[in-house]
């Protein structure tokens, strides 16, 4: 059989792309992993067969295993993700995808909401990192009518998440939320990519949230995200709480989202000095529903606790974290257009839905911006009130 003189390095680029072991590569072409560890070599090659397999299997045209190094694949937002002031890792296909599906959605909407002869948005790019954290973190509560003592009003972390979700629509804002691509649950997204990402844009603002995180940490990342808006700077985000350096947006729209979240005087009265720091931290996290890795966080820069004990702090709940994670049982299930909503957002549903209706946009092609059948729309419009 012929060989495919497919480049090594290309291969193996294409295979970390995709988030994947040589192994588990092995798996998926049902091939010998002694095999598949030869072609990244370069020791041995592919049929033709075999390498098309292989492009499918990663996700990337077939004529890119050909190319004498990996081509350079230019992102539709900046990436601002730093963990421990280390350099991003490589974007996944399954990412890409879901940037790309969220951008047509996106212009989509700002299309409708132009065609309505809505106005621009006036808070969004309203301030920039040279402004007081202060001053926006008021600017964002007026707006979204975020009243004192806003936590206070559910002990549900998810009913606190929807809250803020409607409060942000209700101005103009998409927040849409999901852990897989679209409806796929074979294609996964992961935390350690990326926690979520803004698209700033004056008509058609939206925020995207990564559902595979823990619930508390979705509240932050919403928070953090609004901020983002707030100050006009779209990104890609993945929310570092650890060090001090790093990306200056990330670090500006870490201190917004941690005193909109958790008032420095709503702090403070909360704070019992008999109790040990990490009880303190603990309630405290409870009762602004937020992680403890934000609480310790917000601590720290208020000096109520020190820098050797947030470290300490710090890794010993990242261990706890660990093990929980290793414990979770996977839930699914539940109402599929409750789901639809949250992954779509509400406005942008309604939006799409009523344009199908009135005959403005084809059934087809409302299907595909709502990753639903074209059979489903009529009883989607029932579930948001149209019929």
């Amino acid at each position: 059989m012929t060989q495919a003189l497919i480049t090594p390095s290309v291969l193996e680029w294409a295979r970390n792309r995709a988030f994947m072991t040589i192994d588990a590569l092995s798996d998926k072409l049902s091939i010998k992993t002694e095999k598949v560890a030869m072609w990244e070599k370069g020791d041995a090659k592919p049929t033709f067969k075999q390498a098309q397999n292989v492009a499918k299997a990663l996700q990337v045209p077939f004529g890119y295993l050909f190319l004498t190094q990996p081509p350079e694949e230019k992102l539709l937002i900046p990436d601002l993700r730093t963990v421990k002031d280390s350099a991003p890792g490589e974007i996944s296909a399954t990412f890409r995808e879901l940037l790309h599906e969220m951008d047509r959605k996106q212009q989509w909407y700002k299309e409708y909401v132009l065609e309505s002869g809505e106005l621009p948005l006036d808070f969004i790019g309203k301030f920039n990192i040279k402004h007081s954290v202060d001053e926006i973190v008021s600017d964002i509560r007026q707006t979204l009518n975020w009243t004192s003592g806003f936590a206070s009003s559910t002990n549900i972390k998810d009913e606190y998440i929807k809250e803020i979700s409607l409060k942000a629509e209700a101005t103009g804002i998409l927040i849409m939320r999901n852990s897989v691509l679209a409806n796929n649950t074979h294609k996964h997204l992961y935390v350690r990519e990326f926690r979520g990402f803004a698209i700033s844009d004056k008509y058609a603002p939206l925020i995207f949230i990564n559902t595979a995180d823990a619930k508390s940490a979705q509240i932050f990342t919403l928070a953090h995200e609004l901020a983002h808006l707030w100050i006009g700077e779209s990104g890609i985000s993945a929310v570092d709480l650890h060090e001090n350096e790093g990306n200056r947006i990330e670090k500006f729209c870490n201190k917004i989202a941690a005193e909109l979240l958790m008032p420095e005087s709503e702090f403070a009265i909360k704070w019992n000095n008999t109790k040990s720091n990490e009880n303190n931290c603990e309630y405290l996290a409870t009762k602004f529903h937020v992680s403890i890795f934000v609480t310790l966080r917000r601590a720290y820069d208020l000096n109520y606790i020190s820098r050797e004990n947030f470290y300490i702090l710090f890794e010993e709940a990242q261990k706890k974290f660990e093990e929980y994670q290793k414990d979770k049982k996977a839930s699914g299930g539940g109402d599929f257009f409750r789901t639809l909503k949250v992954r779509n957002s509400e406005i942008f549903s309604q939006a799409v839905v009523s344009s199908a209706l009135e005959g403005r946009l084809l059934y087809r092609d409302a299907s595909a911006l709502l990753n639903i059948k074209a059979s489903k729309i009529n009883d989607y419009a029932h579930k948001l009130g149209f019929r």
